[in-house]
């Protein structure tokens, strides 16, 4: 479900995909912080259908809504936490179909993608216990998420309806994303990293320097994963809006690599 938070300005729309209980809750602060000449969406999980969903699913879904509010030209891709898998997935697509993307912004991706952990693809999320685990887990991380006064959800925390039908959407991207194994993505990205996650994303033995095998931009914020959603998510937004302006210079020029390098002594 897309949600317009500026469709008007002169720069680069960004399209921000949610974590993984399927809402981007930042949608509202990153609008006022970025400025109004940015055009920004947000694209929250879909609502709840009978079949089962999967992240490549997901990602040709997310692309139609990107191509129905901006049919040409370039666009900005970004996944919160988990989302980024599905924002490499929309990036893929996109750049199949000729569009040009990039580079795909990866907000604290999970150091290991759940996927790739064994048990993630046999677990039976039908079976009425853990359907009832996800449902609880996913329910608490939503409020959870509400309760926070700067966060944009996407449903009326006060109508349990809308509560419970988020919640099934919410389950179904978690499982969706428990069970997608990433592919090789050989485009451009872009990372902003809590500490401890930065720490298997640079792990030669870890997935992540699999999956992006091109030299990637990665920015490390002293904040764990939580805070960097919501009490470091002013430093967040400052890394955002850098790596928005000066994209282009990524990996292309000298230049551009003494801009980032200038910019993380700033944050330091």
């Amino acid at each position: 479900m897309l949600v317009p938070f500026h469709t008007s300005g002169t720069k680069v729309p960004l399209y921000f995909i949610h974590g993984i209980a399927g809402v981007m809750t930042l949608g509202r602060f990153l609008a006022q912080s970025l400025g109004s000449d940015q055009p920004l969406y947000a694209i929250n999980a879909n609502a709840i259908d009978r079949r089962e969903t999967t992240v490549k699913d997901m990602a040709q879904m997310y692309v139609e809504e990107i191509l129905n509010t901006k049919p040409s030209g370039p666009v900005f891709i970004a996944g919160m936490c988990a989302g980024g898998l599905a924002a490499l997935e929309v990036a893929r697509e996109l750049q199949n179909r000729g569009r040009k993307v990039g580079p795909v912004i990866l907000a604290d991706p999970p150091g290991v993608p759940q996927g790739l952990v064994p048990q993630n693809q046999t677990v039976d999320a039908q079976d009425p216990v853990v359907a009832s685990n996800l449902y609880q887990q996913v329910r608490g991380q939503l409020l959870d998420f509400a309760s926070q006064p700067d966060n944009e959800m996407p449903f009326a925390v006060d109508d349990e309806q809308q509560v419970h039908l988020a919640t099934l959407t919410g389950v179904k991207s978690l499982v969706a994303f428990c069970r997608h194994v990433p592919e090789i993505f050989t485009g451009t990205a872009v990372a902003i990293l809590s500490p401890r996650r930065a720490a298997n994303f640079f792990h030669p033995q870890m997935p992540w320097v699999k999956i992006l095998p091109q030299p990637s931009m990665v920015f490390v914020l002293p904040h764990n994963h939580r805070e960097l959603f919501q009490s470091g998510r002013h430093d967040l937004s400052r890394v955002l809006k850098f790596i928005l302006d000066e994209a282009m210079n990524f990996g292309t020029s000298a230049g551009g690599v003494e801009k980032v390098q200038e910019f993380a002594h700033e944050l330091d």
